[in-house]
């Protein structure tokens, strides 16, 4: 099974996608991750294309499209994918169809985390994280250091009011319009809308796996 995740910055995406795809039996795949491979390896093809990234540059659509295809060409993608933090443009998700046309697959389900402004910034105004293990927490929870791997937890420089909304807007106008694009298409489209603060990971996530029975979405959970 193919699965897209949708969302704003904070709404859960990667929380999901790890608990989803260890569910689904499938594999989590994150951009982020597959760049910081690259980086970690000049032999790569394509490492000349992504070192821009250290430079803090924007990357094209086209090196990001050409990073997933290498990705999810590995033997650990083949039984399965759940994309977190891509596509984020159109241009992406045309690009990603043709991929998986290619492999004789497609977009199975896409699932949408509709989360309201005020749930996000309460969420990542709060957002604590471990440089260690890299789990994220919340103040709410009253922790000083992972209650994991006893890291001390950290906040993002960029988790602040003003870098937030800004990438809300950006969401907005590149990503949003995925919506529509994902609605009219031949894979199951599932809205999650969450508008409640106090929900867990785990309330989001029983949610999401009744959406997706209610649904007939074929798939076993571990």
């Amino acid at each position: 099974m193919y699965v897209v995740l949708l969302g704003p910055p904070g709404s859960g995406k990667g929380t999901q996608g790890s608990i989803i795809a260890e569910q689904l039996r499938i594999s989590h795949l994150s951009t982020g991750d597959l760049f910081r491979e690259i980086l970690q390896n000049p032999s790569h093809p394509l490492y000349p294309q992504v070192q821009v990234v250290d430079e803090g540059k924007l990357v094209s659509d086209d090196v990001v499209n050409l990073v997933v295809e290498d990705g999810i060409r590995k033997p650990e993608y083949r039984n399965g994918v759940i994309f977190d933090g891509y596509p984020r443009t159109i241009a992406q998700a045309r690009a990603l169809d043709c991929m998986l046309a290619a492999m004789d697959k497609k977009v199975d389900l896409v699932l949408d985390l509709d989360v309201t402004q005020d749930v996000l910034l309460f969420r990542i105004l709060g957002r604590q994280v471990c440089p260690k293990c890299k789990k994220v927490f919340h103040e709410r929870q009253g922790f000083k250091n992972c209650p994991d791997c006893g890291g001390p937890l950290v906040r993002r420089n960029d988790d602040n009011e003003e870098t937030i909304l800004q990438r809300l807007e950006e969401y907005r106008k590149k990503t949003a319009p995925l919506q529509e694009y994902y609605s009219k298409s031949k894979a199951v489209y599932i809205k999650l809308y969450i508008d409640d603060a106090s929900k867990t990971a785990e309330d989001v996530n029983k949610e999401i796996l009744e959406l997706m029975k209610q649904n007939n979405v074929l798939y076993e959970v571990v």
